[in-house]
């Protein structure tokens, strides 16, 4: 019932941020058709991310080893997801630079100067590069599985880095521009408010507070899991010896 609710709501709202991101005219950073569509793209990303670091982190607290099949399946995911949110990201970028129109030259400005760090270091090559590789390293099925679950913890952790670098670089970098398109604006960040980075980290901190007290009421291992998994079972008795 959770699954057949919460992945069509899910689709809904980060389709229709993109979509009011992607319907703002007024701003050429923001005004593209596949606005919509890499928002979905991107949440699907963290989405695979954030259950990969869950299930390393709660199998190491149960102390119950991680599957090496279910984990290598889900670098599997995460990889293919990855590389279509960031073909939509580069055909993005790369349908502005070929249409080139009077705005080209003040997102472009933007990207070189003051979101070179953000998005050329963080976005692409630390949350999209790297992760890329550390992914298809941990797709050999020869690999030690101590060092998957190394690239694989990585990889997700540098993953989600890299969604938040989007979602930065695209809300924060779409109000550096200036109302007549002929410079940029400083955008402060203030600590405290309702828009500072206070209320930033208590809204991140609040999906794991949810999950956790979801797991409380609704156990994903029942009771016959954690003893099977904490006891183990003895071996069968050698048959006897056949009597001459």
């Amino acid at each position: 019932i959770l699954a057949v609710v919460g992945i069509p709501a899910a689709c809904v709202l980060h389709g229709y941020v993109g979509f009011l991101f992607g319907a703002l005219k007024a701003n050429p950073w923001w005004s593209t058709a596949l606005m919509p569509i890499i928002f979905l793209a991107s949440a699907i990303v963290s989405g695979i991310a954030a259950l990969i670091l869950l299930y390393l982190f709660l199998s190491r607290r149960r102390g119950v080893p991680a599957d090496k099949a279910c984990l290598r399946e889900m670098c599997r995911a995460l990889w293919i997801a990855l590389i279509v949110a960031f073909s939509l990201e580069v055909l993005e970028l790369v349908h502005m630079a070929y249409e080139r129109h009077a705005e080209w030259h003040v997102i472009s400005t933007l990207l070189r100067e003051r979101l070179a760090f953000s998005y050329g270091v963080v976005q692409v090559l630390i949350g999209s590069v790297i992760p890329f590789f550390l992914l298809a390293v941990c797709l050999k099925k020869n690999l030690n599985f101590g060092l998957l679950k190394l690239s694989a913890g990585l990889a997700s952790f540098l993953v989600l880095v890299q969604v938040f670098a989007m979602r930065w670089n695209v809300v924060v970098g779409g109000q550096l521009f200036s109302r007549s398109m002929r410079g940029f604006v400083e955008f402060p960040l203030p600590i405290g408010g309702r828009e500072g980075v206070i209320a930033a980290v208590i809204v991140l901190l609040l999906p794991l507070f949810v999950l956790t007290v979801a797991l409380k009421l609704l156990p994903v291992w029942g009771e016959a899991d954690e003893h099977d998994e904490a006891v183990p079972t003895a071996p069968a008795p050698a048959a006897p010896a056949p009597t001459v």
